[in-house]
């Protein structure tokens, strides 16, 4: 069975990575937040890839309104935590 789990590699401020996870909280279930490098503003966010259209508009409706959330870049899930 091929990975059904796709990434976000994430680069942000150190002081938007709280607002990013609980945002990411609030939409229950559709991705994990998992700081890489907090002082280099480095995130993961691992989600399916039924969600990771979704996952995408959200980081991308972030970056526009609310914080720094550029993503660096996705694919299938790596497997690191």
């Amino acid at each position: 069975m091929p990975n059904q789990n796709y990434e976000f590699r994430i680069k942000t401020r150190r002081e938007d990575i709280d607002f990013i996870n609980k945002i990411m909280e609030a939409y229950e279930g559709i991705g994990v937040v998992r700081t890489k490098n907090a002082d280099a503003g480095d995130l993961t966010i691992v989600s399916t890839a039924d969600f990771k259209d979704d996952v995408r508009m959200i980081v991308e409706d972030l970056d526009k309104k609310w914080v720094v959330a550029k993503i660096v870049s996705e694919g299938p899930w790596s497997g690191e935590l």
